[in-house]
Parts: structure tokens; sequence; C-alpha cells
């Protein structure tokens, strides 16, 4: 017997306080501390960062399995036990005295980020909830945009009150008590709540689905999602690690620079409450071809920044807003475009190119700040939106084409 809507409701709020606390805890907390491991530890910035990127390839790799094993229904387990195994890397990180020790306790965080961060939550939501997962997955990124700003304050407060090791512990039993339990409960919940008719849906579906997956790595709509989403991330995660010097390169204030990098999470949380307003009235194609719009609008206007510094504003609406969107829209859109079927393995195969990219643009970056400084960092955040843009493009195109073709081929003569 399916559970009260009521219940649902609640464990998918339960579910965005977990992703929360774990996106504070799990990911947040690397950037918020970077800073006083190069200080205390006598690390290199350079070699504490290639520990970021560790974890994140690591994650890539690990995300098709998990999306395989979130398909054979064990989304409760997988999300938990990834959960418990980032808040024992945690414990791991807090007694580390050497590098590779630093190295090897964060490539286990990556693996456990594989499984309980956005992938594995989205692709469970849109296998339990059907036709809500939408509106679940935005309620979970509503929350969960808020991450970074509890992270930076709750890491910097603690470290300047306990030091970096207490912090690291204290961070460890957030996610061992309040998030891990409240993940597994609420995604129980979630499961338990399909009606018969999903349940005898994805029974005769499980004969098919471990060949879905593999089918649609000869689907051209699958890899220009992959190559946009891809773009999209590496555009972002540029801007992130390299906004802030180029601003100060181009004589802005230390306070304004602190407060447009401040203003980027509000800012896709607002995108998102956006969405909703007209979710009912756009088509998700309509809105995530708006959103890459936005990120190369945005680009452009880096490029005025030099003689109108007040547009800095204005390209952090535009980026913030459109970038938040897009977390929402790409389990969406993946679904919509590419079927239900398996879907937890062909997100984590998606999962692996948009990581490797989150992975690759620090040291793209830096190669682009070395070439011409802010304007090669503009040029590569222009570029990848471009082409992101286009991608995205040739992918709704592609996507029309065949469903066209697919049409005139089932019709019936007249």
């Amino acid at each position: 017997m399916a559970l009260a809507p009521t219940k649902v409701r609640l464990a998918t709020h339960g579910m965005a306080i977990a992703q929360t606390l774990l996106w504070a805890c799990l990911y947040y907390s690397f950037p918020a501390t970077l800073l006083t491991w190069h200080q205390q530890l006598a690390w290199s910035i350079a070699d504490v960062s290639l520990a970021f990127t560790i974890c994140l390839v690591a994650s890539a790799l690990c995300s098709p399995f998990i999306g395989r094993l979130i398909d054979k229904g064990f989304g409760p387990r997988v999300l938990s036990s990834s959960a418990l195994l980032g808040g024992i890397a945690l414990l791991a990180v807090s007694q580390v005295q050497s590098l590779w020790q630093f190295y090897v306790a964060w490539l286990v965080l990556g693996c456990a980020s594989a499984g309980c961060l956005y992938e594995p939550c989205f692709a469970f939501l849109t296998r339990y909830r059907g036709d809500n997962a939408k509106s679940a997955i935005t309620k979970v990124t509503l929350y969960a945009g808020f991450a970074g700003t509890l992270s930076f304050p709750l890491c910097h407060y603690l470290i300047d009150l306990l030091g970096w090791r207490i912090t690291s512990v204290s961070l460890a039993l957030i996610v061992l008590l309040i998030a891990t339990p409240l993940l597994f409960i609420s995604a129980k919940l979630i499961q338990g709540a399909q009606s018969s008719e999903l349940r005898k849906k994805k029974a005769i579906a499980g004969t098919q689905q471990s060949s879905a997956p593999n089918a649609q790595l000869k689907n051209a709509v699958f890899w220009f999602i992959a190559l946009a989403f891809s773009l999209s991330a590496l555009n972002h995660t540029v801007l992130v690690n390299f906004l802030l010097p180029s601003m100060h390169a181009l004589n802005f204030s230390a306070d304004n620079a602190v407060l447009v990098m401040a203003m980027i999470g509000p800012m896709q949380v607002l995108g998102r409450i956006a969405m909703i307003s007209v979710d009912k009235r756009l088509s998700n194609t309509l809105i995530t071809m708006m959103c890459f719009g936005s990120l190369f609008v945005a680009a452009g206007l880096l490029w005025q920044l030099e003689q109108l510094q007040h547009l800095i504003w204005l390209f952090v609406v535009l980026q913030g807003s459109a970038y938040g969107v897009t977390s929402i829209l790409r389990p969406v859109l993946t679904k919509q475009l590419l079927g239900e079927q398996g879907f937890g393995a062909i997100s984590g195969m998606l999962a692996v190119p948009y990581l490797l990219a989150s992975a690759s643009a620090p040291f793209l970056g830096a190669f682009a700040w070395q070439l011409n400084q802010q304007q090669g960092i503009f040029g590569l955040v222009g570029l990848s939106a471009g082409l992101g843009f286009m991608a995205m493009a040739a992918c709704c195109f592609q996507h029309t084409a065949t469903a066209n073709s697919y049409q005139k081929l089932t019709a019936k003569p007249r």
C-alpha cells in the first residue's frame, strides 16, 4: 500500500536537508579549509588542490557502478553507506600527518561522494518519484543551494575556535550522526511509496535494463547531453576558481569581489525559484536552451568589466541563476530525451565527463591565466559557454529529428 503523500513530502524535505549537510561537509569543506592546510601543514596550494582533483576523478570513475546499483533497487543502502564512508573518511582527514595520507583520505571521499551527492540522489528520485521527480529534485536543490553558505562560515568559525583537525571531526560527526540516518530514513520512505503500478512497470523493464545504458552509447543525443553539461561544468568551475583573482587584476575592491563570490550561491537558488514560476508554461528543452544562452551572454559581459565594472552584478545574476537551473534540468532532460529505463546507469555514465570536466578546470584555468591572465580566463569561459550552447542546440535538434522520423515510420497509412 502506498504511503501517504504527506510522508513522501516530508521524506523529500529530509533528503534535501541531508544533501545540504553532505555538500557542506564532504564538498565545500575542502575550499573552506584549503588555505589552512596550506599554512599549517606547509604544503603548497598546488599540492593541496591535487587532493580535490583526485576526489573528483574517483567520484567520476565510481559513478557508473553506483548508478547500476540504484537501478537494481539498492538506493537507500547505497546512499546511506556512501554517506557513512564519507564521514569515516573525514575522520581520517583529521588524523593525516603526510601528503600521501591526505590524498588517500580524499580518494576515499571521492568514492563516497559518488554514492551520496547529487548524481545518485537525483537518479534515485527519478526512479521512485516518477512524474513528480522534477519537483522533488527542485526541492532538494533549493535546500542544497545554501550548502556553501553554511559550510564556509561554519568551517572558519570552528577552525578559529578549535583548529582544523577538530573541525574535520565535527564535520564527520554531522555526517555520521545526522546526515546518514536522515538520508537512509528518507530514502526508505520514498522507496516504499511506490505504487503497485510503478512496481509492475519497473519489474517488466528490469529484464531489458541491463542493455539500455550501453545502447545509449550509439545515440547522438547522449553524447550531445554529455558534451553540453560537461562544458557547463568546466565553465562554472573555472569561474569559481579564477573569478576572484580576475577581479583583483581588474582593480575591483576586495569587499566587492568577496560579495560577488558570495552572491553566486543565492543566485542559483533564485534561478531555481524563477524556474518553478515558469515551469508549467515553458518546455524543459526551451528552459535549458535559455540557461545555456544566459551562460554565453554572461561570458560576454566579462570582457566589458574593464570599462564597466558595474556589469559584474548582471553577470552574477545571469551566471548564477542559469547554472543553478541546469543542475535541475540535467537529470530531468536526460530522462525526457533518453528515457527512464536504466536511468541510474545512464546518469552515472553522464557523470563521468561532467566530473572530469570539473576536475580539469583548475588546470585549464591555470594554463589560461599563464597565457593572458584574466583575458585568458574570460576566453576559456566564453569558449566553453559557446560550445556548450551549440552542443545543447544540436542535442535538441537531433532529438526532434529522431522523434519526427520515428513518427513517420510508425504512422498508419491513410
